[in-house]
């Protein structure tokens, strides 16, 4: 009988530390959630907006950056920052905001095509079988 209220037991306790645990949890998301913002949040405007990223290397890449209203070409490495330069051309800032605004699909590569032309000729063999 000793051993049934030991199993009782250890299945209460371990219950209890998953209501605990879950309700740490929950307090940490709603915490996270609805008190903390940052001022860009706060008024939906961002001052900065990353527009476009290229990775050139391990730890090094161009981020394309729109603060206030410049756009800026930044070369970021493990150690700096630097400000490579500035589009300032109205031409090319009102193409920026056009691909910016309406993104082009990705083309679909080679391979993913060849691959499905297998499948379905795969498929096809299969259903002549």
């Amino acid at each position: 009988m000793e051993s049934v209220s030991f199993v009782w037991s250890f299945f209460k306790m371990i219950a209890a530390l998953a209501i605990v645990i879950a309700m740490m949890i929950g307090t940490a998301y709603v915490l996270k959630k609805y008190f903390y913002r940052s001022p860009e949040t706060i008024s939906g405007n961002p001052m900065i907006d990353i527009l476009s990223t290229r990775y050139l290397g391990p730890k090094s890449s161009l981020l394309l950056v729109d603060i206030l209203g410049q756009v800026m070409l930044l070369g970021v490495s493990t150690n700096q920052i630097s400000a490579l330069g500035t589009i300032t051309d109205p031409e090319a800032l009102e193409n920026l905001k056009n691909i910016h605004l309406h993104p082009k699909s990705l083309p679909v590569s080679e391979s993913f095509l060849r691959y499905k032309s297998l499948l379905r000729n795969l498929g096809q063999v299969m259903k002549d079988k």
